[in-house]
Formats: C-alpha cells, sequence, structure tokens
C-alpha cells in the first residue's frame, strides 16, 4: 500500500473505533524499494511470523499490540492449545543470536529475487493477449487475471495434468468472484521450473482463447427483420 492510502486507512480505523490487524508475514521478503515501515500504532496489532524467512517448518511467529489486546490473545492460545512449541523457539532463539538467521535471510531474498525476475519475465513472454498480473516487489506470489472469457477454474485441471498447478481467486474472495483470476507461487521452484511451469500455462491458456473466439466466430449473427 502506498503511504497515502496507508495513512488514509489508519484514519477511517480511529474513526470507526476499531483495531486494525495488520497481517505483515510477508515484509520481510522485499526484493526492491525500500523497506516500508509497519503500520504500528495504538490502534494496530501487527502479527508476523519467522516461517518466510527461516523455515515453514518453524511454525513461530509474533504479535505487537496494546497490552490488554496481547493479554486476552494469549488466554485465547492458552485455551486452544496450551503453548507454541518450545523446542522450535528455542532453536530459532538459537539460530538468530547466532547471526546465522540474518545471513540466511540474506540469501533467501538473493533467491527469491531470481524467481521473481523469472516469473515476471515468463509471465510477459508466454501469457496470451490481455491477461493482466501484477508486479510485486517482494514476497512469493503474483496475481494473474486472464482475459474473459477464459475462467482460471475450468482450466484448472487440464494444468494439473501437465504437474502445473495455482489457487483459484474464489479461494480469496467474499463477495465479488473474479473467474479469470488466479494466484501463482513461485517461492519454492527453481528459476528454470518456473519458467517451463509458466510456459505450459501460457500454452494452455492461449489455446483456450483461441478455441472460444473460433467458437464466437462460428455463431450466426443476428439480423434485423
Amino acid at each position: 500500500m502506498s503511504p497515502q492510502a496507508r495513512t488514509t486507512l489508519l484514519q477511517r480505523v480511529r474513526a470507526a473505533g476499531v483495531v486494525l490487524i495488520e497481517n505483515d508475514t510477508y515484509g520481510e521478503l522485499r526484493y526492491q524499494g525500500g523497506e516500508i515501515p509497519a503500520m504500528k500504532s495504538e490502534d494496530t496489532i501487527l502479527l508476523r511470523s519467522f516461517s518466510k524467512i527461516a523455515f515453514p517448518g518453524l511454525r513461530v511467529g509474533w504479535a505487537i499490540g496494546p497490552q490488554a489486546v496481547i493479554a486476552s490473545m494469549t488466554e485465547a492460545k492458552q485455551l486452544s492449545d496450551l503453548h507454541s512449541d518450545q523446542l522450535s523457539q528455542a532453536v530459532l532463539l538459537r539460530f538468530a543470536e547466532s547471526g546465522r538467521l540474518e545471513a540466511h535471510r540474506q540469501l533467501t531474498l538473493k533467491s527469491g529475487a531470481e524467481k521473481l525476475k523469472a516469473v515476471l519475465s515468463a509471465c510477459e513472454r508466454c501469457l496470451p493477449a490481455g491477461s493482466s498480473f501484477t508486479r510485486p516487489q517482494g514476497g512469493m506470489n503474483l496475481w494473474i487475471r486472464l482475459p474473459q472469457p477464459l475462467d482460471a477454474g475450468d482450466l484448472l485441471a487440464r494444468a494439473q495434468r501437465e504437474n502445473v498447478t495455482y489457487l483459484l481467486s474464489r479461494y480469496f474472495t467474499v463477495s465479488r468472484p473474479d473467474p479469470g483470476g488466479l494466484r501463482l507461487s513461485f517461492a519454492g521452484l527453481a528459476p528454470e521450473k518456473i519458467r517451463a511451469g509458466v510456459s505450459i500455462l501460457g500454452e494452455i491458456f492461449s489455446a483456450e482463447l483461441e478455441r472460444t473466439q473460433e467458437a464466437r466466430s462460428l455463431e450466426p449473427a443476428q439480423a434485423m427483420v
């Protein structure tokens, strides 16, 4: 979000008398541009995780917020699972204190930048005309919108048969369906695998778009009588 949008959001939160939860699990995975500070204030709760910059298997995160809210969150967590995995926390603490966590994060940033570059260039080259996609400066995913009338859900099984998959936009929406939308994750693949996967998707999407356009051209034209 732009600084102006962040300021506007905080103003609306304060006016409504509610607390904003900032789920910033990808904030430290920024490959381009300057650092964007968290929106932490008396009106926000900041959530972050070590699983994105360290190891996915270490499900350790943290929260910053008003003392009373944190106390209620702690109580709710104790009632649900007693406490977090103490061994994972101890391992991560030792890893961070040794300086290796920051060194690992730098390697993760370098690798992530290469993968992001690969997926963006592959989308530019392979997706059919009329497609659009985000150009994130970090993170692990990007969003693609296919040209109408393509439906990402209808094409998913075809992609999976070619050992490529993606997540449909309907898993992330509430009231505004977007049949042509999909989320593509790139963090777990080498650049050459990314390029190959996007190339396969481009072939599938382009073939379907061509088929639908041909079908439309064969429809009888309406006549005025």
